[in-house]
């Protein structure tokens, strides 16, 4: 789940609380079916997650509080708890409740395996068990530790049983350090997705890289490992989240620093998602068997989603070597309040869903204002008219008394529990079990069932077991093959090679995929030519990766330099990417060179990307990036990969050199941001007199880029450069505030004439952009105290509510009491705009001045406080003064008037300072969306924040988009960006206010207001839509 964190309010087992209406007023399902909450505060505090037992009881991991607990904090007095619910009359509504175990460091997550409850609890995998039946745990076991604890919910997640018989675990970007109980270490700091065994032996990554936050996993019938995540990619184009296919060896986005400090290997580009998702915040998932649902159901997967109130019905269908789905809300809410964070199938064939209420969650993109009153419930989708299921997991079956061939009758049981039921007692009969297994993998009709019965045989592990695994290889189903492949892979079963060899040339890709990882894992050089046969026809992104990731880890060079020469692309571009990421120097300029000149555009990447891991190679660099700067046309791609390679190897003294000299040419913008994204500390003399010609000379355009990096890196040579800029009254209005934007950056300070141009352009008469552009520029400068108390005597005490905000801010560098006593009186001039500021942020600003400022300013905050009470009653009367609005005005609006493309994006047109807006119509409700223009401070999107950054030589305030190892980048605006090293930053602190202004209704007529809500609304499809009201 996204960004979780806990409640304050403490609740007994069965404390009732005063509560509105149940959400269940609210849920929606598709015709067909009913909902009903089977579990309400009665029996429940803030439900986040749910596993069943055997006996049908439901285990429910649980926050507490509204949890305004540090990390530290939780670690040394941890709140969370696990309850268990029982259903005592068998009406399928949970009646008594119990705390099961209590003072957890937030539990995200469990199994039920043999008779105990395993649960993360970051740093721990705790084993929980009852040992005398009363339903509270008395054994609580460490299993393995070493995980980071983070309590807004990004970290350790799981476990999830595998049909191989291992706990996989879900992981964020926190870092670890885990002593296995081999003893050997294993450290990094990236994310992982992670198994290991239930006595805590074995533990390994899966998966790995730069990722946020993976949530749940499920397990397709041939083992495959499928997942929720959020924030696969910064917001764009409406997207962010995504269901994952997580594959061995695979290291997936975002492109961090991480997969690099922990020396992952890589295949080629980062994997890419199976289904890209809007900013949703995925959190549960389920994968359904059976049909009581309906026949089209089985096989599919529901997700919950945290943003949208809905649950998602994905259809999965076979693409190449993995997966695709067809999407489709299952159920969904018309209340803003509804945030489901679990899906998972009952015995019965029912949907059990997890509402954890309206309690705050740090970071959610949705209000921050925490609503503890509004409670969570556990809630149970049926499909109308079906045929209750009896005894669904089979208590009336005599399992002690049943023969192997009695329970292997068992297996084609139409109930899911029943099924699993027999499985699992052929696993504990051993040997005894595994003819009745093998027999039922020949025989049996279901496709899925019979990948069971493999996955079983693999767990008995004995030489007849294994005999009838290899025999699976052969099987008339992939998923049955898949299955055997990856057990042979995972027992390292060496008998298995010969079939392995055929399969990943021949098979289906699927086949061909898992036979590559299994060879991988056997660790034979025999299988070397195998896999370079293979890579001739790669298929799609999955098979490609388990081909090379195999060829890496085999360790074999020779083969691998001889495959240089192939005829093949594919191939020539596998053995160039396994010799470069293979330990050891195994890679030398020579092999690269033919790469750096080839015309098939492929190739070229794969070489380029290559040598730029060698930081020695600049000469074999240039002469590649040379090749592609100076030809007519440049692809995106091919640009993209320049950027990145240049980036690189950008502190090299040639590259420098190179860079400077290209900046004259038509490449400039690309070379522009290779300069601003190198790691330096100091900017090369080079480019600084590179940047100099340029300020002086060429387009618009270029002279544009080249002041916001000369404000991104405060290169303070060129600040008279830019101050000749600012002060041509003869130049473009545009052209000076660009200057003055990257001026007060470098040299704060503004000269009288400068100041009152600047003051001049916040006049009502001048367009809301320009007012804006201006306001910002003043809020980052030092102004002198005579320039502040006329900046408060003519503008503060007038100007709308759209600047205000961003102007006060200008007052933030000031302890003045003459300064502080002219923003009051400005201030109490017209309280009826104070609504628009942040109480505590204005609070702060006021407590920095000397007396008397604070006691003059007592009245004023009284009036703040007064108007932001109102806040909720002014956006309800704005919303019922609404009408029904014009899409395509609002759309004109966006983009024009309402300045709203110059921070935002929608699709691929407007800015990306602020968060995307492409389909903000789908996971914001009306409600949100208004609040959002009218009160922009009251909610903030996640990595949207403000933050005060304080260095040794001022400070700035903007929303930091990316934290190096050696700095930080911070954007103060649209376009305008900061990169402060971090041995520069004093202190980094979070403001109480959106960089987004507030009070653009009030330069919005009601009319055009409801236009702009309609078109926002109708987002992503605004053409095909009509507007709600």
């Amino acid at each position: 789940m996204a960004a979780l964190v806990v409640s304050v309010l403490s609740v007994s087992s069965h404390a009732i609380r005063q509560v509105p209406a149940p959400l269940s007023m609210h849920l929606q399902v598709p015709d067909g079916y009913t909902i009903e909450r089977i579990a309400g505060p009665e029996l429940l505090s803030y439900p986040m997650f749910g596993v069943p037992d055997d006996a049908g009881r439901l285990f429910v991991f649980e926050s507490t509080e509204p949890n305004t607990m540090t990390t530290e904090e939780m670690l040394a007095k941890p709140s969370y708890h696990i309850r268990v619910l029982e259903d005592a009359n068998g009406d399928g509504t949970y009646d008594r409740s119990t705390i099961y175990a209590d003072k957890l460091p937030f539990p995200k997550g469990g199994a039920w395996v043999d008779g105990s409850l395993y649960v993360s609890a970051a740093p721990h995998l705790l084993r929980l068990k009852d040992t005398n039946g009363d339903l509270v745990a008395d054994e609580r076991e460490v299993v393995v530790t070493g995980w980071t604890l983070n309590v807004n919910g990004a970290a350790l997640g799981g476990p999830f049983l595998g049909p191989d018989g291992y706990l996989y675990l879900t992981d964020a970007r926190r870092g670890f350090r885990i002593t296995r109980k081999e003893g050997d270490t294993l450290e990094g700091k990236g994310a992982r997705i992670w198994r290991v065994r239930p006595d805590g032996t074995g533990l390994e990554w899966v998966s790995g890289g730069g990722f946020d936050n993976s949530i749940e996993l499920v397990f397709m019938p041939s083992g495959d490992v499928v997942g929720t995540m959020t924030y696969f990619i910064e917001p764009r184009d409406g997207l962010r989240d995504a269901l994952m296919h997580w594959v061995e060896g695979g290291v997936y986005p975002k492109p961090l620093d991480v997969i690099a400090a922990d020396k992952l290997k890589l295949t080629g580009d980062l994997m890419p998602p199976m289904t890209m998702l809007a900013r949703v915040a995925p959190s549960g998932l389920a994968r359904y068997r059976g049909t009581a649902l309906g026949p089209d159901m089985h096989g599919n997967l529901f997700s919950a989603q945290f943003n949208t109130g809905r649950v998602m019905r994905h259809v999965v269908s076979a693409s190449g070597s993995t997966y695709r789905t067809e999407d489709f809300p299952f159920m969904t809410s018309t209340s803003g309040d509804s945030h489901p964070t679990d899906v998972l199938q009952d015995a019965d064939g029912s949907l059990i869903v997890i509402e954890t209420g309206g309690w705050f969650i740090k970071g959610c993109p949705l209000s921050r204002v925490a609503k503890p009153e509004v409670a969570g419930g556990i809630y149970r989708i049926r499909r109308a008219g079906a045929p209750a299921v009896t005894d669904p997991r089979g208590g009336s079956i005599p399992w002690a008394s049943l023969t192997p061939a009695r329970l292997g009758g068992l297996l084609a049981d139409p109930r899911p529990v029943v099924r699993d039921r027999a499985l699992e007692a052929l696993v504990r009969a051993g040997e005894g079990g595994v003819p009745t297994l093998a027999n039922a993998r020949r025989l049996g009709s279901d496709p899925e069932t019979r990948a069971a019965v493999v996955f079983a045989l693999h767990r008995i592990g004995t030489p007849a077991a294994r005999e009838a695994v290899r025999a699976a290889l052969a099987d008339r189903d992939v998923a049955v093959r898949v299955a055997a492949a990856r057990s042979a892979g995972l027992a390292r079963d060496e008998a298995a090679l010969p079939t392995l060899l055929r399969l990943v040339v021949t098979d289906a890709p699927a086949v061909r995929r898992q036979s590559a990882t299994a060879l991988e894992q056997l660790g034979r050089s025999e299988a070397v030519p195998a896999l370079l046969k293979a890579a001739q026809a790669p298929g799609d992104r999955f098979l490609e990766h388990a081909i090379i990731h195999a060829l890496i880890a085999l360790k074999q060079p020779e083969p691998l330099v001889t495959a240089l020469g192939s005829p093949a692309t594919a191939v020539r571009r596998a053995a160039l990417i396994a010799l470069d990421q293979m330990d050891g120097d195994r890679l030398t300029q020579d092999h690269v060179r033919p790469f750096l000149t080839s015309k098939d555009d492929a190739l070229w990447r794969t070489g380029i990307w290559a040598a730029s891991h060698h930081p020695g190679w600049s000469d074999l660099v240039i002469t590649g990036v040379r090749a592609r700067l100076d030809a007519p046309a440049l692809a995106e791609a091919d640009a993209a990969a320049l950027r990145d390679v240049m980036v690189g190897v950008c502190k090299d003294g040639d590259v420098q050199r190179f860079i400077a000299a290209g900046l004259a040419g038509q490449r400039a913008p690309l070379l522009l941001d290779v300069m601003q994204a190198c790691p330096v500390s100091k900017v090369p003399e080079a480019w600084v007199e590179a940047l100099r010609t340029r300020l002086a000379s060429g387009d618009a355009a270029t002279r544009a880029r080249v002041m916001r990096l000369v404000a991104a890196r405060r290169i303070e040579p060129l600040a008279p450069d830019l101050a000749r800029l600012a002060g041509d009254a003869a130049a473009p209005v545009p052209q000076r505030f660009e200057a003055l934007d990257a001026l007060v950056l470098v040299k704060p300070a503004l000269d009288e004439p400068t100041f009152a141009w600047l003051s001049s352009q916040l006049d009502k008469a001048q367009p809301a952009p320009v007012r804006q552009q201006a306001a910002g520029i003043l809020s980052q400068a030092a102004l002198t105290d005579a320039q502040l108390v006329a900046l408060a005597e003519t503008h503060v005490a007038t100007t709308d509510a759209f600047l205000l905000p961003r102007i006060v801010t200008a007052f933030d560098r000031s302890t003045s009491a003459s300064v502080g006593t002219a923003l009051v009186r400005a201030l109490e001039r017209s309280t009826d705009r104070l609504d628009v500021l942040s109480e505590r942020d204005l609070s702060t600003r006021l407590a920095r001045f000397p007396e008397p400022v604070p006691t003059q300013a007592a009245p004023l905050m009284l009036a703040l406080q007064q108007r932001q009470n109102a806040r909720l009653k002014r956006l309800e009367q704005i919303d019922a003064g609404l009408g029904r609005g014009d899409i395509d005005a609002g759309r004109r609006l966006f983009f024009g008037k309402a300045t709203c493309s110059t921070c935002h994006a929608v699709g691929s047109q407007g800015a990306a300072f602020g968060p995307d807006l492409s389909n903000i119509g789908e996971i914001r409700s009306r409600h949100d969306i208004l609040e959002a223009i009218l009160y922009p401070s009251a909610s903030f999107a996640r990595e949207y924040e403000t933050w005060r950054v304080r260095t040794k030589t001022g400070e700035n305030t903007g929303i930091v988009k990316e934290q190096l190892p050696d700095a930080l980048l911070l954007e103060t605006g649209p376009g305008a960006s900061l990169r402060l090293p971090r041995a520069t930053v004093a202190s980094v602190e979070p403001v109480e206010f959106s960089m987004m202004p507030p009070g653009l209704e009030q330069l919005l007529t009601p009319a055009e207001l409801s236009n702009l809500i309609a078109y926002l609304e109708a987002l992503p499809d605004p053409l095909d839509r009509k507007a709600k009201r």
